[in-house]
């Protein structure tokens, strides 16, 4: 990320979370709360997790805090660990390896609008980053799969998913 990704990132978000323990900052959490085709959505504008403290429960922690009613949770990403998380997250999580139900697909291209890109059918912005935004391209090894053969994700191409949690799960 260059300095005014960063910016955006930290200063456009109505909600930034540091976690920290012993004075070393585990992750930084960003989010908005809006109405997407009628539904109170939080979106995760970004986060970013300390690879120690990966798998932890951090993103769950975090986003429950940011969390006031809402009951989507969407994010842009082109990284299968964070579907991941979205995924172990919400009881829902489109797109999957079904259908996506009409009311989901309105609230997906809600995201879309609010976002100002042009999504498909499968809910992917071709060539949104640019190219890689990570230094090495992520997996995971229960959604790579899906991002790769199942959607047709190119990562190195700069495309980016958008998704939408429903639900919690406990």
């Amino acid at each position: 990320m260059d300095y005014e990704d960063i910016y955006l990132h930290v200063t456009s978000p109505e909600t930034v979370f540091l976690a920290e323990e012993q004075n070393k900052v585990l992750a930084m959490a960003s989010y908005n709360s809006v109405f997407l085709s009628g539904i109170p959505s939080l979106i995760v504008e970004g986060i970013a997790i300390a690879p120690e403290s990966q798998g932890k429960g951090l993103f769950a922690k975090i986003t429950d805090e940011a969390r006031n009613g809402e009951y989507a949770v969407c994010l842009r990403t082109q990284n299968p660990r964070m579907y991941r998380a979205l995924q172990k997250y919400c009881s829902i999580t489109y797109p999957d390896k079904k259908d996506i139900p009409s009311a989901i697909a309105e609230i997906r291209k809600a995201l879309a609008e609010l976002m100002n890109c042009q999504i498909d059918e499968k809910g992917i912005v071709r060539g949104y980053y640019g190219g890689l935004f990570y230094g090495e391209e992520p997996k995971h090894p229960e959604t790579t799969s899906l991002f790769k053969e199942e959607l047709g994700l190119r990562i190195e191409k700069g495309d980016a998913l958008l998704c939408v949690g429903l639900g919690r799960l406990k």
